[in-house]
């Protein structure tokens, strides 16, 4: 089983995307990513998307080795994942840059764990009001042996900053470029729009010069019959008659010219209001998106802004309490130096007075021995005993000595 096991691309849907079902996809080969056709269908083991922004060959995922030879039924520990984009019409985005320019071939961007990956832009058809979303996906890549790759760097959260107030900052720096890419979108849309603007004014101006001269046509005709009731006094009757039906059928000619021309003309006010009306509504729509978007991004540079406060508060915070705990620590240590070299003094000075009372102790005990040998001798000179009384008397004067010498001992330490 660990032979077939192969390294594992996990896309999540976004809320902000286009929906899909979560995929995994086994990284066995390259992965192309691209529109649903007939021969293709979505499932949740491809990167094949019902989404009508994508390209049918959008971008393609896959992984190397570090020595550039994919990882197929062997175990490494050194490899990357990649995407490239393949010649897209809408692009291919990894954290908000993009790879390519539209129909170019990008180089392979490496891709770590955690990236946001966006295929297409928002597309909208003006006819039919419609918004096609594009595919937002959160990335998790796998190892063979089932454990996740390295995060992006991006993504990394210092070990002595709190982690959940710098996720949110990446949130909202997320959501920040999504909003401002959208508000780009819209400001292109409204340039698109104020330039048909431009040409429906254009082609009105067109319109009211034709109803001019179509006026002016009407005004030489009229002129022409005039002309014509003037001169038939000198005319014959039959040239007359020429005349008058010359000038009629001039007349019939002009006024169907005139009224097909104010009859296209009425059409085409009518499709140029028409338009107008609808061009103008949808900017109110854009206009009413852009203002809720500018809010939007205040009210997150508002919420980064506090949050960074909190963070940076965070960090004071515990710079102090570092300080009082080092300040502590030292006043401690110092205490306790203190304690020990006190301690030391006393140790010696009870070590110098122990030593001073043994000798002295010794001092008077060789003086009282000295003392009962001499009283001794005496007696012994002036009374001889026998000598089992002799031997008796030594012994009992030993024993009194010694208890008098013990007696002494006793009393100075006492007196100590």
């Amino acid at each position: 089983m660990t032979n077939t096991m192969c390294a594992r691309a996990v896309l999540s849907c976004r809320p902000n995307s286009h929906p899909f079902q979560d995929r995994t996809l086994p990284l066995d080969q390259p992965i192309k990513i691209g529109r649903s056709v007939a021969r293709a269908r979505p499932s949740p083991n491809n990167a094949i998307f019902d989404c009508k922004v994508l390209s049918r060959n959008h971008a393609l995922l896959w992984y190397e080795t570090e020595n550039g030879k994919p990882l197929f039924r062997r175990k490494y520990y050194c490899f990357q994942f990649y995407l490239q984009d393949t010649k897209s019409s809408n692009g291919t985005f990894v954290n908000n840059q993009r790879l390519s320019k539209s129909s170019e071939e990008s180089a392979p961007r490496e891709l770590c764990s955690g990236d946001i990956v966006q295929f297409g832009v928002d597309v909208m058809e003006v006819n039919k009001k419609l918004t096609h979303g594009c595919i937002i996906a959160n990335v998790q890549l796998f190892l063979p042996d089932g454990k996740e790759a390295k995060a992006s760097s991006s993504t990394i959260v210092p070990e002595k900053a709190t982690s959940t107030p710098v996720q949110d900052i990446y949130l909202l720096n997320q959501y920040l470029k999504e909003a401002m890419l959208r508000e780009q979108v819209l400001e292109n849309k409204l340039a698109i729009m104020t330039k048909h603007l431009a040409g429906t004014k254009e082609f009105m101006e067109q319109n009211w010069k034709a109803l001019i001269e179509e006026d002016r046509l009407l005004t030489r005709v009229d002129i022409l019959e005039r002309q014509l009731q003037a001169s038939h006094k000198s005319m014959t009757e039959d040239k007359l008659r020429e005349e008058v039906i010359q000038l009629l059928q001039d007349k019939e000619k002009y006024q169907n010219v005139a009224k097909d021309a104010l009859r296209k003309a009425m059409h085409e006010k009518l499709d140029v209001t028409k338009k107008f009306k609808d061009t103008e509504r949808n900017l109110q729509e854009l206009e009413s998106q852009k203002i809720s978007l500018e809010e939007l991004c205040d009210r997150n540079f508002k919420e980064l802004k506090d949050l960074a406060e909190k963070y940076e508060q965070a960090e004071q915070n515990k710079k102090e309490i570092t300080e009082e705990m080092n300040l502590s620590t030292q006043k401690y240590k110092d205490e306790l130096e203190s304690l020990n070299l006190k301690i030391k003094e006393k140790e010696d000075a009870l070590r110098e007075k122990k030593q001073l009372i043994i000798d002295l102790v010794t001092k008077m005990d060789s003086k009282i021995a000295k003392s009962i040998l001499s009283a001794h001798n005496e007696d012994v000179a002036a009374i001889l005993p026998p000598k089992d009384a002799i031997i008796h008397v030594e012994s009992s004067e030993s024993n009194d000595s010694e208890n008098r010498l013990q007696d002494l001992n006793d009393n100075k330490l006492r007196n100590e």
